[in-house]
């Protein structure tokens, strides 16, 4: 009998012990264990080398201008600034501004005209009431705005119907302007850009 208690009380000291199992993924025997692991697919790529292109060596622009401007490496022209053209119908452009004036048009009226590399051109008719402020908004009612307004925007000389925009001229020391331009037309897309004249 004591043989008998023995056993028991060592199958029962065994079935006691907690038991760890290690299962094969991947393949082998595997008894009451689903494991859903999705198997990856595997995409070779075969890439050929690219030639560096190493820019080369470009001499300074030397020019005399009596005003402050700005030149565009990758251009390679003169240009006084960018104008880019988004969600047009012609799609996203950047024009290059190859001159810009400003130039007075009647009482408190003032042109801006931008010509750019496309040989388009385009304008900004403004009214400035109050000269200490430097900045420009499109304004549908007119009449109740007390500030400077952009009265129209022309592209090739005709006029393009403005959702909103606003343009920023401020004055540089030395001669010129800094202009800011964030125009959104109706049909035209949005014109952004900085342009020193």
């Amino acid at each position: 009998m004591k043989k008998t208690q023995t056993y028991f009380l060592a199958f029962l000291l065994i079935s006691s012990i907690t038991s760890f199992a290690q299962i094969r993924v991947g393949g082998g025997v595997s008894v009451g264990v689903n494991i859903h692991i999705p198997i990856p697919d595997v995409v070779v790529v075969t890439r050929s080398p690219q030639p560096r292109n190493v820019p080369k060596a470009t001499r300074p622009i030397i020019h005399t201008c009596d005003h402050i401007c700005t030149h565009d490496r990758n251009y390679g022209n003169f240009s006084f600034g960018k104008i880019q053209n988004q969600n047009g119908s012609q799609g996203n452009y950047v024009f290059h501004v190859t001159n810009a004036l400003l130039e007075d048009v009647s009482g408190h009226k003032e042109k801006i005209i931008y010509y750019l590399d496309t040989n388009e051109i385009l304008e900004l008719i403004i009214s400035t009431q109050n000269p200490d402020d430097y900045n420009y908004h499109f304004v549908r009612n007119m009449n109740r705005y007390q500030g400077n307004v952009i009265l129209a925007v022309l592209l090739n000389g005709q006029e393009i119907a403005l959702n909103n925009g606003s343009l920023s001229l401020q004055p540089l020391v030395n001669k010129g302007f800094h202009s800011v331009i964030n125009l959104h037309t109706e049909q035209e897309g949005s014109f952004n850009g900085t342009v020193n004249f």
